[in-house]
């Protein structure tokens, strides 16, 4: 079990950290680089590499924590929440880039695809994250093991339904900028953005297979606590039914 929680792992942690190479590589080549300055076109790239940092990289591992570390209940939800609450920062940096500098520019706001699927993906992660932490942080009163349980479905698909919304944002997002920066023509750039589009296509359905294929590593406090709450109190209601996995 542990090498196969390890093959996946590794698998994951590839699919991540590749497309934030390929960004950075792409950036630098093709586009002139990283200039958070007024009225520069290049205030734009940092929009992508902060998209790949947040959707990628942090809210990948986020979205994977219960399944993969070995910790206590608790503290996987604490690293889900914190790596969350991060992934939303780096995505509103992303989206103020490229709202400043089409601002900057004269371009219109929201007018293609991407950026109304985009937008769709980012106000569905923050109500995501506002009901995440309302229910399992604790942050409403009474929000115990059966309002727990009743989400717990419905926080899971969102998570999936928030990866696969992410990977068509950031697809169409390539495709578009590359048809802006380079019309018509096939070469190395374009290999670029292909593999780039693979690998974050790879990473979901990663993502999507460890979520859903039952693969989980508990520890042994996971067995007999469920979010801190002694097994005592859940034991009348539910007749030693498993409920410290959310």
């Amino acid at each position: 079990m542990m090498s196969k929680h390890l093959a996946w792992l590794l698998l994951f942690e590839v699919s991540a950290i590749l497309p934030l190479v390929l960004v950075i590589y792409w950036v630098q080549t093709y586009l002139k680089g990283f200039k958070w300055e007024e009225n520069n076109p290049s205030k734009f790239n940092y929009h992508p590499l902060f998209m790949i940092i947040g959707f990628v990289f942090v809210m990948g591992h986020s979205v994977i924590t219960f399944r993969i570390l070995p910790l206590s209940h608790r503290k996987k939800k604490y690293i889900h929440a914190t790596l969350n609450l991060l992934a939303l920062v780096c995505v509103i940096i992303g989206l103020t880039a490229v709202f400043q500098n089409h601002a900057e520019n004269g371009y219109p706001p929201l007018y293609s695809l991407h950026s109304w699927i985009g937008i769709c993906t980012f106000s569905v992660l923050l109500l995501q994250a506002l009901a995440g932490l309302s229910v399992f942080q604790d942050l409403v009163d009474g929000a115990r093991t059966e309002v727990r349980r009743t989400y717990k479905p419905y926080h899971i698909a969102a998570g999936t339904f928030i990866v696969t919304m992410a990977t068509a944002t950031m697809i169409s997002g390539l495709q578009e900028k590359y048809g802006f920066v380079n019309p018509g023509r096939y070469g190395a750039h374009a290999m670029v953005i292909l593999f780039l589009g693979v690998c974050i296509m790879v990473w979901a359905g990663t993502i999507i297979f460890i979520l859903h294929s039952g693969l989980e590593k508990n520890s042994d406090e996971d067995e007999n606590h469920y979010d801190g709450i002694r097994d005592e109190d859940e034991t009348n209601e539910t007749n030693g039914q498993d409920l410290d996995k959310y």
